[in-house]
C-alpha cells in the first residue's frame, strides 16, 4: 500500500525473516537481473532483509511501502538517495520529506564505511537507540549501496476504490463472514492470528491481495529487465503476499491481470444499484477492513473514500451498526464452528441467531433491519 507512516497493510500478517517462506528467488526474464523477494511483517523490527540489501548490493530495490505521499502517489515511482538529500531543511519535524532526508544521510554515512553493518551506527539503526521498522531500514540500507528505491504497489485510493465497487454486496458479505470465521477459528485455537490465505475468486479478495500481487510483479519485472544480465533487484512485500507472487510470476498470470487494467479506479459499482444497496455496501467494505485492519487503516479507508452519500447514510448507518454487534460475528458462522465458540443457556444459539444471519445479503437480506437494530440496542442496554 502506500508508507508505513501513513497507511501500513491491511491484512494482518506473520513471516519468518530467517526461515524458507520468507525469502524467493524468482526466475528472471531473458536478460533481466536475479530477482530477490522477502516477505516481511509491516513495521516489524527485523533487520535481516536490510542487512542482505547491504550484502548484495542490488541496483533496485522494490518496496510496497512507499517512502512519502509523493513517492506513493504513482505505481514505479522511483526515489534515490540524491532526491531525498534535497528536501528542505525546513521540512516539519516527522514529516515523510523530514524522515526521508534522515534516511538518505544515514544511507551516505553508511556508504563511507569499510564495515558499515558492524558499526555503531547500523546497531542504533538496527537495534539501539534509534531502531527503525524494517521497511524504514530498507530505505536507509538502498540509500546506502545506492539502489533506486521503486514504489511497486500502486497508489491506495486505487486498491480502495475497486474493494469497493467491484465486489458484489454479496461478496464483500461472505469475506466479511470468512474473516469472523477465521478469527474464531484462531481464538478457539488459542494461538495467534494465522496468515490469511485469501483466494483469487473473491473480488474483495481478489483487490486486497491478488490485483496487487501482479501489479508489484510488474514492477520487479520491469527493474530486473532495467538492472540487465549480472545485476540484482530486491523485493520487500508483506508476507501475505509471497507465496501468492510466487505462484502468480511462475504461472506468468500476472502479465494478463496487468493488461486487465490493475491500475484504473471504478467509480461506482458495475451495474446501476439503489441508495440503500450503496450504503450497505460501504457498510460491509467497513466491515471486512475493521476485522482485518489496525485502527489507522480503518481511518485511512474512511478518509479516502470520503463521506458516504446523504442518500445512503441511514441504511449505512444501520448495516454498519449490525455488522458491529457481537451477535452478526457469530451469526455468520457455520452451526459446528458456532457450537466450539459459543454455547446458549437454556436456548440453541443457531435458532437465537436465524433473525440475523436472515439479513445478510449472502441468504437473501437487504443488510439491515431498523426493527433488528433496534432489539439488539435493548439487549445491550439490558446486559449493562
Amino acid at each position: 500500500m502506500q508508507s508505513v507512516e501513513e497507511s501500513g497493510e491491511p491484512l494482518q500478517e506473520e513471516a519468518e525473516v530467517d526461515g524458507s517462506r520468507a525469502h524467493v528467488t524468482l526466475a528472471p526474464p531473458a536478460g533481466g537481473g536475479a530477482i530477490h523477494l522477502f516477505g516481511v511483517i509491516h513495521g516489524g523490527n527485523e533487520s535481516a532483509v536490510a542487512e542482505f540489501v547491504m550484502r548484495e548490493r542490488p541496483s533496485v530495490v522494490v518496496v510496497e511501502t512507499s517512502l512519502n505521499s509523493a513517492h506513493g502517489s504513482a505505481h514505479g515511482n522511483t526515489i534515490c538517495r540524491a532526491d531525498c538529500l534535497t528536501f528542505a531543511h525546513a521540512s516539519a519535524p516527522g514529516s515523510h520529506e523530514q524522515r526521508a532526508r534522515m534516511f538518505a544521510q544515514y544511507g551516505v554515512q553508511l556508504a563511507d564505511m569499510a564495515h558499515p553493518l558492524g558499526s555503531h551506527l547500523w546497531h542504533d539503526l538496527s537495534q539501539g537507540s534509534r531502531a527503525l521498522y524494517n521497511e524504514q531500514l530498507v530505505y536507509v540500507a538502498a540509500f546506502a549501496v545506492g539502489a533506486d528505491l521503486v514504489f511497486g504497489d500502486r497508489p491506495k485510493q486505487i486498491t480502495y476504490s475497486r474493494m469497493l465497487w467491484l465486489p458484489s454486496i454479496v461478496d464483500l458479505d461472505q469475506a466479511y463472514g470468512a474473516m469472523s470465521a477465521s478469527n474464531y477459528a484462531d481464538l478457539a485455537r488459542q494461538q495467534p492470528p494465522a496468515r490469511r490465505q485469501l483466494g483469487s475468486t473473491s473480488a474483495t479478495e481478489g483487490a486486497l491481495l491478488g490485483e496487487r500481487d501482479a501489479v508489484m510483479l510488474s514492477a520487479l519485472h520491469q527493474a530486473s529487465l532495467r538492472c540487465g544480465e549480472g545485476g540484482s533487484v530486491v523485493g520487500v512485500v508483506g508476507a501475505s503476499h509471497l507465496s501468492g507472487m510466487q505462484r502468480l510470476w511462475d504461472s506468468g498470470g500476472w502479465r494478463q491481470m496487468v493488461a486487465g487494467g490493475l491500475l484504473e479506479a471504478p467509480r461506482g459499482p458495475p451495474v446501476p444499484e439503489s441508495p440503500d444497496a450503496t450504503g450497505v455496501r460501504r457498510a460491509l467494505l467497513d466491515g471486512v477492513i475493521r476485522l482485518s485492519c489496525r485502527t489507522d487503516v480503518q481511518q485511512d479507508v474512511r478518509r479516502v473514500l470520503g463521506p458516504v452519500p446523504p442518500g445512503s447514510l441511514e441504511a449505512y448507518s444501520l448495516a454498519h451498526e449490525l455488522y458491529g454487534t457481537t451477535r452478526m460475528l457469530l451469526a455468520v458462522l457455520e452451526r459446528e464452528q458456532l457450537a466450539e465458540v459459543c454455547q446458549g443457556w437454556r436456548c440453541d444459539m443457531w435458532d437465537v441467531l436465524a433473525p440475523v444471519r436472515a439479513v445478510r445479503p449472502v441468504n437473501g437480506g437487504p443488510g439491515f433491519d431498523k426493527e433488528l437494530v433496534l432489539d439488539l440496542r435493548t439487549l445491550n442496554f439490558e446486559i449493562a
